[in-house]
């Protein structure tokens, strides 16, 4: 799926959504630790979010679609990951509309692309795992850098992680509005302290 790949041109590469923070506090150091932070987002932080409105927006008719824009930005847990996840949704329009016909301008990443592939028809069960896999591959990518992890480690990471990423796509297939939100503190904590971080690499 070319949306999902990591050379689609929406500069995904750019943010660690505020894991940078927490390798250079010394906080994630090991393979281990990686595959609990990604798989903790995954379950209870905006990994999940960000599938739960994936699902919304995909279901969703236009006239719910702005109040469901909105809430997604409101859910952001960071000035930088509510530019994070604006920047990638402008870029994902700006590429694809020279592609297909996008609708979705200044709505976050998940929103535009669910509405893309609802319109593209594409199958929500068969594109929300691979979301949920380009999540955690970006992130994994960035302790492959920052770490440094290697790159056999990285993708070691990312096959274990893939029961999860199943398991969780398959409860935001079911999942209401009521049932955003996150409960990874540290996580949240993390991409507000970086926006102080003296040595940066990533945007968020």
């Amino acid at each position: 799926m070319a949306w999902l790949s990591p050379s689609y041109p929406i500069g995904s590469f750019a943010y660690s959504h505020g894991l940078e923070f927490e390798i250079a506090s010394g906080n994630i150091t090991e393979k281990q630790g990686v595959k609990q932070w990604v798989e903790d987002l995954l379950k209870f932080g905006s990994g999940w979010n960000e599938l739960v409105l994936f699902s919304l927006a995909y279901k969703s008719d236009s006239a719910t679609l702005v109040e469901l824009s909105d809430f997604a930005k409101a859910l952001a847990q960071s000035k930088e990951r509510y530019e994070e996840t604006l920047a990638l949704g402008r870029a994902f329009v700006k590429v694809t509309s020279k592609l297909v016909t996008v609708t979705g301008q200044d709505m976050p990443l998940p929103i535009v692309m669910g509405i893309c592939a609802k319109n593209e028809d594409i199958s929500l069960e068969y594109i929300l795992p691979l979301f949920g896999h380009n999540f955690a591959a970006n992130l994994i990518s960035v302790a492959v850098r920052l770490i440094p992890l290697g790159q056999t480690a990285g993708q070691q990471v990312l096959f274990e992680l893939f029961p999860t990423i199943e398991e969780v796509a398959n409860k935001a297939l079911a999942a209401s509005i009521a049932d955003l939100g996150t409960s990874c503190i540290l996580a949240d904590i993390a991409s507000m302290q970086h926006e102080i971080l003296k040595t940066r690499i990533f945007r968020s």
